[in-house]
């Protein structure tokens, strides 16, 4: 689950036009603090399911989900039962996603983290919120390698209700204007 929060941290910081993504990682070796209203283990699918009002929180970030559910991968050889199941190899969060930091928020109807090519898709809905500066789309790509991101939109053409849109106010000069002599 830690990688998820980590991931998840990467996901929210989408300005300037839409490349410019900064990198806000939680401290990915903080204890991931989960609740939810039930949790089902099921061992032989190497599958933990979350489900009604999941919180995920890890260091100064939080995940809220309708459901998450966490898939390992099975142990070379292992036969079923607890020990079959290794490491978490993806991760899904559905209905109300939302991830808050201290920087930003990211809402979508689902998520997918998929470890083994380090992404993040998020679907549905997608607001982004940093500051005043706002971005939407109906799906976001993020590497969390690399932190490429790509946000995209079903709707095509100039005009067309739905596109990619984003809201970017610049940053003041922090320095006054010289006086006019």
């Amino acid at each position: 689950m830690q990688r998820w929060m980590a991931a998840a941290a990467t996901t929210a910081l989408i300005l300037a036009s839409g490349s410019a993504f900064a990198q806000s990682i939680s401290d990915s070796s903080a204890p991931v603090d989960i609740s939810a209203d039930e949790q089902e283990n099921i061992n032989s699918q190497c599958r933990t399911i979350f489900r009604g009002n999941v919180e995920m929180l890890q260091d100064k970030s939080r995940l809220r989900a309708n459901v998450v559910n966490a898939y390992s991968t099975r142990k070379p050889g292992a036969q079923a039962g607890s020990n079959a199941c290794g490491e978490v190899d993806h991760v899904t969060a559905e209905g109300d996603v939302y991830f808050v930091n201290q920087d930003q928020t990211v809402r979508g109807d689902s998520a997918v983290f998929t470890y083994a090519n380090d992404t993040i898709v998020i679907s549905g809905n997608v607001i982004v919120v940093r500051g005043l500066d706002v971005a939407r789309g109906d799906r976001m790509t993020v590497n969390t390698k690399t932190n490429d991101v790509k946000l995209e939109s079903n709707a095509k053409g100039r005009g067309k209700v739905g596109r990619v849109r984003s809201v970017i106010y610049p940053e003041k000069s922090q320095t006054p204007a010289p006086a006019n002599r």
